[in-house]
């Protein structure tokens, strides 16, 4: 272990994957906040990025993460579903309406879901918005009732968006990240939920005709590092990192709401057309998506105690 985490200089090498493509803003911000940490540290730490998913979907990350072959990741927050279930709390289906909403929650629960991976062994630099998740698909379908005749994929492992779709009525088919374009290609789904940036960057949309105008579930990242790892800088080194590295996420956050909202626009430009359910198919939407909390709690995906502060958040902002 401490060949593949100590250079030969003496710095201390910090491996870090994401699924995010190379060349992508994710990917200039994180090369350029290691840029500023190992300048700021006089070379003690270095980040090293392995971008695409080339070592795996969020998953497989972890598990490298476990066994010291990884030392940290951009994950989605679907990994910790046996570890640290609440923080996918702002996942929870139809509750968010609008960014301020989302802003608003951020500002109060996010010190409090960061503080929660601590405790589970995680050094969490910042939750990065990845966008409103959308259904898309070959075929039209705007009620629950048409989308339960659907083939949905589902992300493997991802316990909360599986019990979402469940809570809806539709059977997903679970599988990684890597499947989804060859399994829209092959018929084996023809319906993701993404938000578009994720959809145009892993290049899922070249697979579409539709998406529905209804935003079902926020999806964000987590940038995280193990705390084992994490623990072997000296006390300045760890602060200038979450400095920096904070910085970076924040910079991601507003940058991919940004990405997010001219992302939709460019698929209705190329042709994808939108689907605008009725009035009465919207309610019945919200009404699922809101009795799917119940689903959440009882099996544990979040806490009751975290869901009443979540609820409460969110009451504030209306």
């Amino acid at each position: 272990m401490m060949f593949a985490t100590y250079l030969a200089d003496g710095a201390t090498n910090l491996k870090i994957a994401t699924i995010s493509p190379d060349g992508s803003s994710w990917m200039k911000l994180l090369r350029e906040g290691g840029r500023a940490v190992e300048l700021a540290t006089d070379g003690r730490v270095k980040f090293k990025f392995y971008p695409g998913g080339v070592k795996g979907d969020d998953q497989t990350v972890l598990k490298l993460m476990r066994v010291g072959q990884l030392h940290g990741g951009i994950v989605t927050t679907g990994v910790f579903n046996q570890i640290y279930p609440d923080v996918q709390v702002y996942n929870l289906p139809m509750h968010f309406r609008t960014p301020q909403e989302i802003d608003g929650v951020r500002a109060i629960l996010d010190p409090v879901l960061m503080g929660g991976l601590e405790d589970a062994g995680f050094v969490c630099f910042g939750i990065a918005e990845v966008g409103m998740a959308y259904a898309m698909g070959k075929k039209r379908a705007t009620s629950i009732a048409g989308a339960r005749r659907l083939r949905v994929w589902t992300p493997q492992g991802d316990e909360a968006a599986m019990r979402t779709l469940v809570a809806f009525g539709i059977t997903p088919i679970p599988s990684s990240i890597a499947n989804v374009l060859p399994g829209l290609q092959t018929g084996l789904f023809d319906t993701i939920t993404s938000p578009p940036v994720a959809a145009v960057a892993l290049q899922w949309h070249t697979q579409l005709r539709y998406v529905l105008d209804l935003p079902l579930m926020y999806v964000y990242g987590l940038f995280v590092v193990s705390a084992t790892q994490f623990d072997r800088l000296s006390e300045t080194d760890q602060t200038t990192v979450r400095s920096i590295m904070a910085d970076v996420v924040r910079q991601a956050d507003r940058k991919n709401r940004a990405d997010d909202v001219a992302t939709f626009d460019v698929l209705l430009a190329q042709g994808i057309q939108l689907l605008t359910p009725s009035d009465d198919e919207r309610r019945e939407w919200r009404r699922v998506g809101e009795e799917a909390a119940e689903e959440w709690i009882d099996r544990g995906i979040v806490s009751r105690g975290l869901y009443q502060r979540f609820q409460s958040a969110l009451e504030a902002q209306r």
